[in-house]
């Protein structure tokens, strides 16, 4: 054996030795061929390489690629995924990018979307499949056409089958002509299924039995003949005209309330001899026809008249005679009537102040005013007109019988504006007032030489144009607390100044100018005194709202007698007249140091407001009962001005208010002239007011 053969070991041999002795064996090298070169290229090799290739790519695409999962409703849904995607579990193995997908399923609608998958993560969308409608089949009993509404909407069906009803719980109801509303509710499954649905039907009628006296009436129920009485028919429920004809005699039309099946025996019905036609013609035409006094109409008139007993015809028309007929006409007879009416005139004198005015009768010219004109006995349109003046116009019915005459007082332009201006008005708090239209110009104060006189009398010579209304009475509690619910006048020594018919007093100018503009804008007016925190700031004299009266609103109006200006509230001369006012008398001897020994008004403080006759112009209590706050500031001039003030207002500024007017407590001298001026700021127990506002931008008369 060589060194370089193995000897081989016996198992005796290993027990005596640690370990095995091993031998190298000989190598030698393989040695190669020339051409190996060739064999990278044989189709192994590239078999082998592309495998690998296929590997690395697959091994790529494993780690670039993410799941795309879908989670349908229904589960067992068909998902189909565009490109490249590769079934996966419950989803797709896809590269990130755009996905088309499609999901269907039997019994449902297919449905189609795009996804976008991103490198980031997985994608995981949830798709609901819409089911299929549904088609419902309706057998009925007894077997009938039917018409079905699914929640209330008719829907298309034949021989009761309807079709694409959508899935889901649905009010079915079944419709039959004969027979009443068959309802139910029914989930429809959907998925292209069929279903059927029973219904039992029940009529929807009630036999009524129809009778007429004579019998042999034809018997139409909605334009359907259904027979000749006596008859018994099926009628539908429901309220049912029913008509009952019969030749020669009337229709009759009889309201029946059907229920089904409730069947019901309607009273006989007695049919009476059916009415005449007339026709009726009018020369001329569109004559008012009355029978028997009620009136049917105008010709050409077609009328029924009652058979078997005469009848009384009037044929009337304006500027015609009326013409009378007696018509007797047998049943189902036609006849024709026709009349003549004759033309009726009248007289008609029309004058005019001024004289020469043109007259125009319906539109037309007719002559000149102071004239008689002949004409129809209708109605005619009257213009009478003249340049300068606003045209007068009127209508008048010309009698045959007796001449009429039309009387035109025909007005200016301001005239005929002033007409429409209201003499009188009530303001939001229930005062009256009237209307004032002064164009006057007079001297207010007095002289020094009249008696009584005092220093702040001085005259001024005023010119009043600007129309103004006027309350007729003081302002009374009543009135007050609409404004101001808790006002009290208190009273004098336990006599009432309080109660809601006396004048309020015990309130200050500023209280007076506040109810007037509260007043004002109760009524929509303009607010004629300015205010700023609650107090008196200003006025504005283009305001239409309410104010206090001027000082020479409230001294013409007090002193103006047909054309004169009056010294005391009765006349010029003392002593006090009966019912001349409220003023100091006898009965107010405890509470007033002076009072007038001869004269009684009957009341110790103040009175019920307009207790006495109204002055001229219609005002009461100018003079007596409460003197009155004005608007104007209190000034004293120097002397008689040769300049005349137009409309004054007074100054804007100062501390105190005019007071005008004498009152309950007054009864010398001084104070009952109406020149008597006092002034004052503060309220006091005889000092009330009375409201004015000019006439909307009227500012002559």
């Amino acid at each position: 054996m060589t060194a370089k053969e193995a000897v081989p070991v016996r198992e005796s041999d290993r027990a005596d030795d640690d370990f095995l002795l091993i031998e190298p064996t000989g190598f030698t090298p393989v040695q190669v061929e020339a051409g190996g070169r060739k064999l990278l290229f044989s189709p192994r090799a590239l078999s082998i390489a592309g495998c690998l290739l296929l590997g690395l790519l697959a091994l790529v695409y494993l780690l670039v690629a993410r799941s795309l999962i879908f989670e349908t409703q229904p589960t067992d849904a068909d998902v189909s995924v565009s490109g490249l995607a590769l079934p996966l579990g419950d989803g797709h193995l896809v590269l990130p990018g755009h996905y088309s997908y499609t999901v269907s399923a039997e019994g449902y609608l297919p449905k189609s979307g795009e996804v976008e998958v991103d490198s980031d993560g997985h994608s995981r969308h949830i798709v609901k499949l819409e089911k299929l409608p549904g088609h419902l089949r309706v057998i009925t009993d007894p077997p009938v056409a039917v018409r079905i509404l699914v929640d209330s909407d008719e829907v298309p069906s034949e021989h009761g089958l309807a079709k694409n009803i959508p899935a889901g719980r649905k009010r079915i109801t079944i419709l039959s002509e004969r027979y009443l509303p068959f309802t139910r509710e029914v989930d429809i499954e959907g998925l292209d299924n069929t279903q059927t649905l029973q219904a039992k039907l029940r009529p929807a009628w009630a036999s009524i039995h129809i009778s007429t006296n004579p019998p042999g009436a034809t018997v139409t129920v909605e334009g359907e003949v259904l027979g000749t009485t006596p008859l018994s028919a099926e009628l539908i429920q429901g309220d049912r005209l029913v008509e009952l004809s019969m030749p020669d005699h009337k229709t009759e039309k009889i309201p029946v309330e059907v229920t089904a099946g409730v069947d019901q025996t309607l009273a006989p019905v007695d049919l009476g001899p059916a009415d005449g036609i007339l026709h009726l013609t009018s020369v001329p035409e569109d004559a008012s026809v009355t029978v028997d006094g009620e009136f049917r109409g105008r010709t050409p008139l077609r009328l029924e008249l009652a058979s078997g007993h005469s009848h009384q015809l009037r044929f009337f028309k304006d500027g015609y005679s009326s013409v009378d007929r007696t018509i007797d006409i047998a049943a189902g007879v036609e006849r024709d009537l026709s009349v003549d009416l004759s033309a009726v005139f009248g007289r008609v004198r029309i004058t005019s102040s001024p004289e020469n005015a043109q007259v125009f009768i319906d539109g037309e010219l007719a002559g000149i005013a102071g004239q008689t004109f002949t004409l129809p006995a209708r109605s005619h349109s009257i213009v009478v007109r003249k340049a300068g003046y606003e045209d007068y116009q009127t209508s008048i019915v010309p009698s045959g019988k007796l001449e009429q005459t039309v009387r035109a007082i025909l007005l200016t332009a301001e005239q005929a504006h002033w007409s429409k201006v209201p003499a009188e008005i009530t303001h939001g708090a229930g005062g009256r007032m009237r209307l004032m239209r002064p164009d006057a110009r007079f001297t207010m104060g007095s002289s020094r030489r009249e008696q009584g006189r005092r220093a702040n009398e001085v005259l001024r010579q005023v010119s009043l144009t600007r129309p103004f209304y006027l309350a007729t009475t003081e302002v009374t509690n009543g009135e007050y607390r609409r404004y101001q619910r808790m006002h009290s006048s208190s009273h004098v020594q336990g006599v009432s100044l309080d109660n809601d018919n006396l004048p309020v007093v015990n309130i200050s100018w500023s209280d007076a100018a506040l109810f007037c503009n509260w007043l004002s804008e109760r009524d929509g007016l303009n607010p004629v005194y300015l205010t700023e925190r609650g107090r008196i700031i200003g006025f504005d004299t283009a305001a239409d709202g309410y104010r206090l009266p001027t000082e020479a609103e409230w001294a013409w109006a007090a002193r103006y007698d047909r054309g004169a200006m009056r010294k005391f509230p009765w006349g010029d001369e003392l002593p006090v007249q009966k019912n001349s006012g409220n003023f100091a008398d006898t009965s107010a001897a405890q509470l007033v140091p002076a009072v007038l020994r001869t004269y009684s008004d009957r009341y110790a403080a103040t009175s019920p407001v307009g207790s006495y006759s109204p002055n001229s112009l219609g005002i009461h209590d100018l003079g007596g009962n409460v003197s009155e706050w004005v608007h104007d500031l209190y000034t004293i001039g120097t002397g008689l001005s040769l300049r005349r003030e137009e409309n004054p207002v007074g100054p804007q500024d100062g501390d105190y208010h005019v007071i005008r007017g004498s009152s309950w407590r007054h009864a010398g001298l001084t104070e009952l002239r109406l020149s008597f001026r006092d002034y004052g700021a503060d309220p006091r127990n005889d000092v009330g007011f009375r409201v004015a506002r000019w006439v909307n931008g009227e500012t002559t008369p």
